[in-house]
């Protein structure tokens, strides 16, 4: 195949495919900037020239190398994001390749066209970066002093930009040929299900053995080790609660709780893993709650007025916001494509009276039980580890802090159900699709 017949094959068809090449556009392009953004701030030369216009982010090396790492993370946020768009309609453009397959192409030309296929969206996304970055960087120019943490461009972010045009576009392309390809080149038998919860089930022992002896001695290895602890317990007890939730929805009489239930327990792995992030999200953002309220108390109510707190805690915030931003559109997709997947099924369920207002609201239901919970548990881990900190360290505004993430946890929990609620209704597309009768007439 040359390229022309490649990008061809590529090439997205269907609403779902454009889709989901829109959205790995965006991801790589916010990725391309945030990397173009850390670059910019490792370069930057601190010096006193502007008098206070200096953030102090910028000025102290220390600190710098702290809002570089935090550029690199957002960066690694929205390449996640962007893997799991490719995975956006996985099952169809899987079908689509074995199809390609039978024709009479080889598996590595099959693997070229997931890779051209990525690579095409990695290229438009690293175009995009630089405009982009451009208008982040004024945006954050237009802040007070403090508050500018990314130094204004230069000529040298010219030259960068086309070398994160071919960064992005290689991963994306590495991505695209390894992803899922061995499904649809050769002849494979699917692993066993069975197993998997005695692995997370000791992921998850282990994290929260790490959190309960990190907890009896205070220093600053044992807070990295309890935060070790904290993301390897979520990662291994989130997607053995999404399976309970989905066999306790299953038993019930309702139908369309059966119906969550079962989808539930067949994605309880990819959705407990996005629900693990969550988790640590909402643990980052109770430690901001509760540092707030103790900084206020121990400081006299002098960081209400200081921005150098300010500047910090809304730079963590957004950080935790932009994670769990990412984990909820990436739920929202693998939802959309688990109802592409299922069609033909659901189609049947149509015909036999289950409607699409009914369908909805089974996945509405799906993802408000799982994303509420998930925030309000990661909200109160992150307070109460923090408060309890407060507590052996005899400070009086332990119990204040712990009232304040207490009140937080339920705000940020029914937040968090309204936007899920919000995010199943973006589906009615998907629903409206998968309940067409003319699914049933597919191969």
């Amino acid at each position: 195949m040359n390229l022309r017949t490649l990008i061809e094959l590529a090439r997205p068809r269907s609403s779902t495919d454009r889709r989901r090449m829109a959205l790995l556009v965006s991801a790589v392009a916010l990725a391309g900037a945030f990397l173009l953004a850390g670059q910019r701030v490792a370069r930057h030369s601190a010096t006193y020239l502007d008098g206070w216009e200096q953030s102090s982010y910028l000025a102290e090396p220390g600190l710098r190398q702290g809002v570089v790492v935090a550029a690199v993370l957002m960066a690694g946020t929205a390449c996640a994001l962007a893997f799991q768009a490719l995975r956006l309609g996985t099952a169809a453009r899987d079908r689509r390749l074995t199809t390609l397959r039978l024709a009479g192409a080889t598996p590595n030309q099959v693997r070229l066209v997931g890779a051209v296929d990525a690579g095409l969206g990695g290229l438009a996304g690293g175009i995009l970066a630089g405009p982009l970055y451009f208008v982040l960087a004024a945006a954050v120019q237009a802040l007070p002093g403090e508050a500018r943490v990314l130094p204004a461009p230069n000529y040298l972010d010219l030259l960068a930009w086309p070398v994160a045009i071919v960064l992005l576009t290689v991963l994306a392309a590495i991505a695209g040929r390894s992803l899922r390809r061995g499904l649809v080149t050769e002849p494979t038998v699917d692993p066993a299900a069975t197993g998997w919860r005695t692995k997370y089930l000791v992921i998850g022992l282990v994290g929260l053995a790490l959190i309960v002896l990190s907890s009896m001695v205070f220093n600053l290895v044992t807070i990295f080790a309890q935060t070790a602890g904290v993301v390897l317990a979520a990662s291994g007890f989130a997607p053995l609660a999404v399976a309970r939730h989905g066999r306790r929805l299953g038993r019930s009489g309702d139908p369309l709780k059966m119906l969550a239930g079962a989808r539930l327990l067949h994605t309880a792995r990819p959705v407990g893993r996005m629900l693990a992030l969550l988790v640590f999200c909402g643990g980052v953002a109770g430690v901001v709650m509760a540092m707030a309220v103790d900084l206020q108390a121990t400081s006299g109510g002098v960081i209400q007025d200081d921005p150098f707190y300010l500047t910090g805690f809304a730079f963590v915030g957004l950080l935790a916001l932009f994670a769990a931003l990412a984990a909820g559109v990436a739920l929202l997709a693998g939802t959309a494509d688990d109802l592409l997947d299922q069609r033909r099924q659901l189609a049947a369920l149509s015909v036999f009276g289950v409607g699409e207002s009914q369908l909805l609201r089974s996945v509405r239901r799906r993802l408000t039980s799982t994303v509420a919970p998930a925030i309000t548990i990661g909200l109160l881990i992150g307070g109460g580890l923090y408060s309890s900190i407060l507590l052996r360290a005899e400070y009086s505004s332990s119990g204040r802090a712990f009232v304040v993430v207490l009140v937080g946890a339920v705000t940020g929990g029914l937040v968090a159900w309204l936007v899920a609620a919000a995010a199943a209704f973006l589906l009615r597309g998907q629903v409206r699709e998968a309940v067409d009768p003319q699914n049933l007439r597919s191969a």
